[in-house]
Formats: C-alpha cells, sequence, structure tokens
C-alpha cells in the first residue's frame, strides 16, 4: 500500500466524514423548526429541543398546563419511520381512573401507556374493534361507555394512534409525518419531509384533549354524586 493511497484514501473519509457532519447539522436545523407553527397558540410558552433537534414546548391553555413533544419512531424494522405528536393537557383529578386507547397496536409502540395498564377493557359499540383498551379498573370500564361516543369520534380519524386518559390529564398521540423510503431502506434513517407540523392540527388536538378531559371531569363527578 502506497504513501499516496494512503493520503487519498485519508482524504476521502475525511471527504465523507464532513458531508455526513453538514447533513447532520442540516437535519438537527430542520427538526428545530418542525413545530414553529404552533408558535402563539399557548400561554407562557417555553421551548425545549433533544440532542437529536426535535422540539418540545411547554406552556397553557384552558387553564391548564400543556406539554407538546414529537416522538420518531423508528423501531419497526419492516415499516416506515413514523413521527409522532403528543399533545398533553394536564387537569389533575385524584379521583379519576385510568383509561387508554391504542389503535391498530402492534406491539412495538414503546411510547405508548396502553401497555402499562393492568386490565383489559371491553371495547363497547361504537368503538373500532383493532382498538385496544386497557384500564386500572370496573371504573375504567364505566367511564369507557360513558365516553365512548367522543372516543370513537377522535379514533375515526386515522392518524390518532392513543388517546389517555389518568389521573392526572389527558394526552392525545397522533402521527404527523413517515420517514423517506430511500433512505430508511439504505441509511436506516429517520428523515421526514415535512417542514413544520401544521397549527390547524396542532390546535385541534389541543382542543379534543381539552375537551375530552371536560367530559372525563363531568363522569367522574357525576358517578360519584
Amino acid at each position: 500500500m502506497t504513501a499516496a493511497f494512503l493520503f487519498g484514501l485519508i482524504a476521502f473519509l475525511a471527504v465523507v466524514a464532513n458531508i455526513a457532519i453538514r447533513d447532520h447539522r442540516r437535519a438537527v436545523a430542520a427538526r428545530r423548526a418542525l413545530l414553529d407553527d404552533c408558535r402563539g397558540v399557548l400561554d407562557e410558552e417555553r421551548w425545549t429541543a433533544g440532542a437529536d433537534g426535535f422540539p418540545a414546548l411547554e406552556g397553557r391553555a384552558f387553564g391548564h398546563p400543556v406539554t407538546v413533544a414529537l416522538i420518531p419512531d423508528t423501531m419497526v424494522v419492516r415499516r416506515l419511520p413514523q413521527l409522532w405528536l403528543s399533545v398533553t393537557v394536564l387537569d389533575a383529578m385524584p379521583r379519576a381512573p385510568s383509561l387508554s386507547l391504542l389503535a391498530r397496536p402492534s406491539g412495538n409502540e414503546f411510547y405508548a401507556g396502553t401497555y402499562q395498564l393492568p386490565n383489559r377493557v371491553e371495547p363497547p359499540a361504537g368503538l373500532p374493534l383493532d382498538v385496544m383498551i386497557r384500564g386500572d379498573g370496573v371504573r375504567a370500564h364505566a367511564l369507557c361507555q360513558r365516553l365512548c361516543g367522543f372516543l370513537a369520534s377522535f379514533l375515526a380519524e386515522p392518524s390518532v394512534k392513543e388517546i389517555t386518559l389518568t389521573a392526572r390529564g389527558v394526552r392525545i398521540v397522533r402521527q404527523v409525518a413517515e420517514g423517506r423510503r430511500g433512505e430508511h431502506l439504505l441509511l436506516r434513517q429517520a428523515v421526514f419531509d415535512l417542514a413544520q407540523v401544521e397549527g390547524s392540527v396542532f390546535v385541534q388536538t389541543l382542543r379534543d384533549a381539552a375537551a375530552l378531559a371536560a367530559q372525563r371531569t363531568a363522569a367522574v363527578e357525576e358517578r360519584a354524586a
């Protein structure tokens, strides 16, 4: 192996490394802008971003604290990467049971709270047959029956993946993007064409979570009366 060959190999590797670093920086910068269209919706907004560039948001709406996150999902090898929007309205109600519904479960949803709940809940008439429902006892089943109409209307949207109600509040997880096939197949990378999550999608998800929290509170109080 000649010195010239070694020099050329080192130069080539340096170019490849620089391209990889440049592309990574561009990807991180693009990810940081994904929630820019959602700015100004919440009061007292606070923005953060992880090392991977995906932003997170905290603030207040409808009189409650709200947390917003983007969850990249690359766990399933035979499926394109998914980008999930998670919106949580924190409306504490210590007496409320926990109830969670997961649409089209695959067993690989690492972000899902449904799997953490102890009891299976039989889907009431009107809910999709391919939804997994779990809760923490008899009261969870009663709450599911009481909110069936609301839950069915939300799950009718194909993008909605999970709805979780606990004593802390309500969270809705929905799909906002799917990864590019080429980058996923060749490089196992999660690259999304999405430039920004639409503000209207965020606002609707926020309103749905807040409305569901209010319905949960009314149902629990009515049952306790």
